[in-house]
């Protein structure tokens, strides 16, 4: 039987989803907000890989790419960001829309330089 993302999925997705909350809440993440995050980003790594395992031997697999997954999101949740400059899911509020901008009578497009007297 040739093995399938949705077989693994059907098999793992609990057990893979309960190790990522406690992993989560070992480095002091919220495991209920974060864990669906980390465990999709698991399946995705694993729809990347050029071979899935056998369902009986999967399990290995998943948790080296919940440990790849894992750093990448230590790693995210670590990066600096310039004064001023909030990650875009932390705005509580939308921008406020641009004010349009009168363009110069003399060039209604606005597109041709001034001409130079010769």
């Amino acid at each position: 039987m040739r093995t399938t993302l949705d077989s693994l999925y059907a098999r793992y997705s609990a057990r893979l989803a309960a190790a990522a909350a406690e992993q989560l809440a070992e480095i002091g993440a919220d495991p209920v907000a974060d864990a669906d995050d980390v465990t999709q980003d698991v399946w995705l790594l694993a729809a990347q890989l050029l071979a899935l395992p056998e369902p009986g031997h999967a399990w290995p697999v998943l948790t080296g790419l919940l440990d790849q997954a894992l750093a990448a999101f230590e790693d995210a949740r670590h990066r600096e960001l310039p004064y001023g400059m909030d990650q875009p899911g932390a705005r509580w509020m939308p921008p406020a829309p641009l004010k349009p901008q009168r363009l110069p009578a003399d060039d209604p497009a606005g597109i041709f330089p001034a001409a130079s007297a010769a």
